[in-house]
């Protein structure tokens, strides 16, 4: 019993992984906020007129995405193990499966966005191959990841 007791309390646990991830997330919005003004300050001395102000403004976007994830993360994990909270119904999670879920299709976003950012900053025609061909290959394979979760869900299969 005494044991019993202790496990079900080990799980307030995860609120310092929640704590974390909620402060990581805090501090790389911060982060994103501030690129976001620096380009903002170079678009405004003409910085608008090459290629690279577009480069800017998708690693802008990755720092915003990354937040996200870790957002998505520490509601996720606060959801399973501590108690529910008011999300909208894409976020409510109530397996692991769903967190895996977000976290994958927030990914997808990400690498795509970095596969861009990858092309437009090669120098050698190769490696915006080598670098488009890497992105493709892992949406691929977490589109893949997806879809088998999403199926075997359907299909009423045993998660793991």
């Amino acid at each position: 019993r005494p044991l019993h007791a202790l496990l079900s309390r080990a799980r307030y646990m995860v609120i310092v992984a929640v704590g974390g991830l909620s402060v990581m997330s805090a501090a790389t919005f911060v982060w994103a906020i501030a690129k976001s003004v620096k380009l903002i300050s170079v678009l405004l001395d003409g910085g608008w007129r090459g290629d690279a102000a577009l480069v800017d403004l998708l690693g802008v976007i990755d720092v915003y995405l990354l937040a996200i994830v870790q957002l998505i993360v520490a509601i996720g994990l606060y959801e399973l193990f501590i108690g529910d909270l008011d999300v909208p119904d894409w976020l409510e999670v109530s397996s692991i499966d769903d967190l895996k879920k977000s976290i994958v299709d927030v990914l997808i976003i990400f690498i795509g966005v970095k596969g861009i950012e990858g092309l437009l900053e090669a120098k050698r025609p190769l490696d915006s191959l080598m670098f488009a061909g890497a992105a493709a290959t892992m949406i691929g394979a977490l589109a893949l990841f997806s879809l088998v979760r999403s199926s075997k869900a359907r299909s009423g299969a045993p998660k793991t």
